[in-house]
């Protein structure tokens, strides 16, 4: 009987030992994965913070006109940037042997543009910028549009070489 019993106990002393193995293995490998999660982590919080400090620094250098805001200059490049529209048409209306700058008034509301309260489209706003003569200047007023909209007409009237300004 004690010889049973050392057997048995001898048996259970090897598989003992195995699961030990097994578990100090097993125990590694969870080591090596818990490490990989921190470091995957910490590159996301990493990668956040960047993107947060790029949004700040590009919220305060927006009223500089660098920003990507409103006053960002490359919103008002086109044709003739506003400023320089502006100031043509002052200048033109100003001078007495000189006939006034003709001007075309738009506004864009939504995604649709009107010309004296009538629908247009951006063909037919080009057009009509045309006939007004060569050196016209489209007036844009913004009234709660889309940003394709105000994009579609941009790029039509620089296409052209049309000069426009903000408002």
């Amino acid at each position: 009987m004690d010889k049973k019993l050392e057997k048995e106990n001898t048996r259970l002393e090897k598989e003992n030992s195995t699961l030990e193995k097994q578990n100090t293995k097993l125990e590694k490998q969870n080591r090596k994965l818990k490490g990989k999660n921190k470091a995957g982590g910490k590159i996301i919080l990493f990668l956040l913070l960047i993107i947060v400090i790029l949004a700040a620094v590009m919220f305060f250098l927006d009223p500089f006109g660098w920003g990507i805001g409103p006053n960002a200059k490359s919103q008002s490049s086109g044709g003739a940037s506003a400023p320089a529209a502006t100031t043509a048409a002052s200048s033109a209306t100003t001078a007495g042997t000189e006939k006034p700058q003709p001007v075309v008034d738009v506004t864009v509301s939504g995604a649709t543009l009107l010309i004296s309260s009538e629908e247009k489209t951006v063909e037919e706003v080009v057009k009509a910028a045309k006939e007004a003569g060569d050196d016209v200047i489209v007036n844009i007023t913004d009234d709660s549009a889309t940003v394709n909209a105000m994009d579609e007409l941009q790029s039509a009237l620089k296409k052209e070489n049309i000069a426009y300004s903000m408002k």
